[in-house]
């Protein structure tokens, strides 16, 4: 037998420092899952680990949007895009109106530089009223119909002037 195939084995401690290294790996990663002994408003998560919440939460039935809606000339209702609402990502901009609409309290404000966007935009010359819509929906209805149905009120409103 050669030299090089002499000390292939473990050497004193190796398995013992190996073995203490495998369970803490082991015990940090299951660790998220004490999270579900704590009562649910106590339940903390924490990056890199994570138990879930966004998935294992209670949702309520009833979810509230709140989003800009035209109103034609003929009385007609269009959902304004985001496109039409600012510039930015569909996320940017749904948070800048529920920061300026409900956040800062002026959904009027909101309103009118909405308006004026909108005027500007040979895309929606036919909106002559723009609206800043809350709507309350019920979350099993919207998700087997595919529509946003439900109960609206209006924070604010502007007429669109060319």
């Amino acid at each position: 037998m050669d030299d090089r195939h002499k000390n292939i084995g473990w050497h004193r401690g190796e398995r013992a420092r190996a073995a203490v290294f495998s369970a803490a790996v082991l015990a940090f990663v299951l660790s998220p899952l004490l999270q579900y002994r704590r009562p649910i408003p106590e339940r903390v998560d924490g990056f890199p680990l994570s138990w879930y919440p966004m998935f294992s939460t209670k949702r309520n039935r009833q979810m509230s949007v709140i989003h800009a809606v035209g109103i034609t000339d003929d009385g007609g209702r269009l959902t304004l895009p985001s496109g039409a609402l600012g510039t930015g990502g569909v996320n940017q901009v749904r948070r800048q109106l529920y920061r300026v609409a409900v956040r800062e309290a002026r959904p009027d404000a909101y309103a009118g530089d909405l308006a004026a966007r909108v005027a500007r935009s040979p895309d929606w010359a036919n909106v002559i009223r723009v609206e800043v819509v809350r709507t309350l929906f019920d979350l099993d209805d919207c998700l087997t119909s595919r529509r946003v149905d439900g109960e609206s009120t209006v924070l604010a409103s502007a007429e669109v002037r060319p």
